[in-house]
């Protein structure tokens, strides 16, 4: 694993990332720096290694690699720096909304989809 050379702000942003088979997931990020980001994935379907495509709040695709995975937290390392004006775009906003969708999305019967 690369040491972080970046570094991360909390931030509860959501969005997706799609895999190169085609498969696409809605996640919500846990914080986020220029160089990568980490994330909650309780279903674990982010694999080691694995190149994906993020789409964060509106902005992507960033390309990233899985670079860690720690129980239900998931680290992505973007092959390309973010541009600061789009970090610090997803830095500053307020994502308390987004959270409260994600999380009743994310309960039994709630939407599976954002849109």
């Amino acid at each position: 694993m690369k040491a972080r050379t970046t570094s991360r702000v909390p931030i509860e942003a959501t969005g997706s990332y799609r895999t190169s088979r085609g498969m696409q997931w809605d996640i919500q990020l846990a914080d986020l720096s220029e160089g990568g980001c980490r994330i909650f994935d309780p279903r674990g379907r982010a694999d080691l290694g694995e190149y994906v495509r993020l789409y964060i709040a509106g902005t992507g695709p960033h390309l990233a690699e899985v670079a860690w995975r720690h129980g239900d937290h998931v680290g992505f390392a973007f092959t390309r720096p973010l541009p600061e004006r789009v970090f610090s775009s997803l830095a500053a906003a307020d994502w308390r909304a987004a959270a409260d969708a994600y999380r009743a999305a994310s309960a039994p019967g709630g939407a599976r989809r954002f849109v």
